[in-house]
């Protein structure tokens, strides 16, 4: 931003709409976080030796409320420290901070004895300013000179901690994710001038040169202005694009435009100039509507996508021992295609639910496949049909093997990408790309550690987690394996009543989950396990950083949503906990039995007691523990005589897997369901337990980390 736009921000006159000189005003601290870290305050750089120190500053600058837990601080910056050493640590990088900010005159920081902010209006920081502009309909001149700005983010700082390496990561692809939304809003917004919609256009191609709709815009401003070298162009630098990295041509409608180009079509248009408005009108323009677009943000309607349903293979002469290749295929497909923010994903159409029956839907299409074996290879033929009319719009036979699973996956997904004529990423799509080196017997194993987990299978449990453990053995370089077992660790207690948990298995679980994120810290699933993995060692405010990292990584995944909507629950944040479960319900079509035990919880923390009832019995055959809060809530509603059902199941079930030495009293199991979950709220836990009380369970006896 300009100084000329700095002074018509500080200085808009409300009453008369006229720009007026702005009286002196004290210095601002100025952060930069595009393409590294630096500070300026009146004129004088803040020199800072300490990387960890300037990074800490940077992270404080951009955080919502410009204040950050000392917690969070010592966990992001010296997550392999002991507690104790990283806050020294800290301590001594805040001290350098103070000092080399009082040494300009700058008393902008703020170190309170639990958390370090920023004194409010004191600071500005260059990529807010960014974001601000890109919201306004404004292309900055930095969007416009450095390609995929959005990876020059704290640029030089990747090094400095695993924990502050994965937030890094998700943070830039979250401003990638963002400034695309923005830049596409506005130049889709044909009431703006010509000019200024190909420069929001021009710098979409910038962030992600393999923009098809940006491309097409640019295109059509150029060839309207008489530009035709510059439209032909940018279309050949798509076409190049797109052939190399994905061996694709551009889409009907794209080379459409270029052929109508070509033709002549646009020469009668010319250069007509569009008339420009001067300097205060246009600035008013920019500014005015950046006000308007935060409100227009917060009351945003779900929007309407088309529905992607992957039906269950159909399975001819599969064998009993490479069935759930074939269904762990299918599961981890939907994945993949999950990341894409263009449409929905879910399972079979017919599993659909009543009360998601208002998710918008524009279109929908259908992937059946059939699998049959022929020796050693499944053979495997998928047809992406339009619904209702069954029109077949897309075909392909492969082999499917352990050792092309992952060429098979990316070949999918493209294919369907470009049938479904969505924008393209080459961010997104080249991280489906990854074929890591791993031998076909790990990978197996992690597929069968999945439906084990997926399923609470709890006769396959303890065989399936030595048989992890071995293939960690073997295979030390595959992520998946230990976010897998860590997970294990981190639930086996729920699936085997009556094991209690304990301190030594809390920190091998984390121990796996940290090794996991080291090996692949983009996976939103290993960083969705070290998130609980650290609730369970009572390191809640850095589990709650990789909650946020996990989320961010991958926004369209309900699961990874409802999961961290839990632990937000737990800590007694319960309005947000609700309203980041209801974003994960508004995304999925078809919730999974773990979403819904998930949303139980939520629900019932939240005083929703007929909504806990609804999530419960959607929850049936997940979690042991579904009955007993499905009975805290009818007790609080006054049903007691339906309650004393659901306590007697909710008995039945536990005493049939109980799991302990300890005989399955009623003593036992209260005291088995009251220690299950990381809850960091005193209150939240005491809330929980005198519901369970209502019951009959007994649980009053009990007390908060006992």
């Amino acid at each position: 931003m300009t100084a000329a736009m700095d002074e018509i921000l500080a200085n808009p006159n409300e009453e008369s709409g006229v720009v007026t000189p702005h009286a002196a005003q004290p210095p601002i601290l100025r952060v930069s976080v595009i393409g590294g870290a630096s500070f300026e305050y009146g004129g004088r750089d803040i020199a800072l030796r300490n990387r960890k120190a300037r990074a800490i500053l940077s992270y404080v600058a951009l955080s919502e409320t410009g204040e950050v837990q000392r917690e969070r601080l010592a966990g992001l910056f010296w997550s392999e420290f002991g507690e104790q050493n990283a806050r020294t640590t800290l301590r001594q990088a805040i001290h350098e901070l103070r000092e080399a900010t009082l040494a300009v005159g700058c008393d902008a920081l703020l170190g309170m004895r639990t958390s370090v902010g920023l004194r409010p209006g004191s600071f500005r920081v260059d990529l807010n300013e960014m974001l601000a502009a890109v919201a306004a309909r404004e292309a900055p001149e930095a969007l416009l000179r450095e390609p995929r700005m959005a990876e020059t983010l704290l640029a030089g700082f990747d090094d400095l901690d695993a924990s502050f390496h994965g937030w890094l990561m998700a943070r830039r692809q979250t401003l990638h994710d963002r400034l695309i939304r923005e830049l596409e809003e506005g130049y889709r917004d044909m009431r703006l001038p010509r000019r200024r919609r190909r420069r929001l256009a021009e710098a979409a191609l910038m962030l992600d040169p393999t923009h098809e709709e940006a491309c097409r815009v640019v295109m059509r401003a150029a060839a309207e202005t008489g530009e035709l070298g510059a439209a032909l162009h940018a279309y050949d630098e798509l076409y190049r694009l797109l052939g190399e990295d994905y061996d694709m041509e551009p889409s009907v409608p794209t080379q459409a435009l270029v052929a109508e180009i070509k033709q002549g079509k646009f020469d009668a248009v010319g250069a007509v100039e569009e008339p420009t408005l001067s300097y205060e009108a246009e600035m008013r323009q920019v500014l005015l509507p950046e006000r308007r677009s935060v409100e227009r943000l917060e009351t945003r309607p779900v929007p309407s996508k088309p529905a992607l349903f992957v039906d269950r293979f159909t399975m001819s002469g599969v064998g009993a021992d490479q069935a759930h290749l074939v269904e762990g295929f299918r599961i981890e497909l939907i994945a993949c295609l999950a990341r894409f923010r263009e449409w929905y994903v879910a399972g079979t159409g017919g599993d659909l639910t009543e009360e998601h029956g208002g998710v918008p839907v524009s279109s929908r299409y259908s992937v059946t496949t059939t699998a049959y074996q022929g020796g050693a290879t499944i053979n495997v033929v998928m047809v992406l049909h339009e619904r209702p009319s069954n029109l077949a719009v897309w075909g392909e036979r492969f082999e499917l093997r352990l050792d092309n699973w992952f060429e098979a996956q990316q070949r999918i997904v493209r294919r369907i990408a470009a049938t479904l004529k969505v924008q393209l990423s080459t961010e997104r799509l080249m991280r489906l790309s990854h074929m890591p080196d791993v031998s076909l017997e790990a990978h197996d194993l992690w597929l069968r550690s999945q439906l084990v987990i997926s399923g609470f299978r709890v006769g396959d449990w303890n065989r399936t987690a030595e048989m992890l453990a071995r293939a960690i053995e073997r295979e030390p370089g595959f992520s998946p394996l230990y976010s897998s077992l860590s997970q294990m660790n981190n639930v086996v207690h729920f699936v085997q009543p009556g094991k209690f948990r304990d301190e030594r298995n809390a920190l091998r679980a984390l121990e796996l989950a940290q090794r996991a994120v080291a090996l692949d810290q983009r996976d939103s699933r290993a960083q969705l396990c070290l998130g609980w993995a650290l609730a369970f060692c009572r390191r809640y405010s850095q589990s709650e950083l990789h909650m946020e990292i996990a989320c961010e990584l991958n926004s369209n995944d309900s699961h990874t949503l409802m999961s961290s909507a839990m632990f937000h629950g737990f800590k007694g944040d319960t309005e947000r906990a609700v309203k980041q479960a209801t974003m994960a319900l508004e995304m999925t079509l078809v919730p999974t039995l773990s979403n819904w035990s998930y949303l139980t919880n939520i629900r019932y923390l939240h005083g929703d007691y007929e909504g806990t009832i609804v999530a419960a019995d959607r929850a049936q055959g997940g979690l042991l523990t579904m009955p007993a809060f499905r009975a805290a809530a009818l007790c609080k509603l006054g049903r007691m005589e339906e309650a004393s059902l659901d306590v007697a199941r909710f008995y039945a079930n536990v005493r049939v897997a109980w799991a302990g030495e300890s005989p399955p009293t009623g003593e036992m199991i209260g005291q088995w369901l009251m220690h299950l979950y990381p809850i960091s709220s005193a209150d939240i836990w005491k809330r929980l337990r005198d519901g369970m009380a209502l019951t009959g369970i007994p649980v009053m006896q009990l007390t908060y980390h006992g």
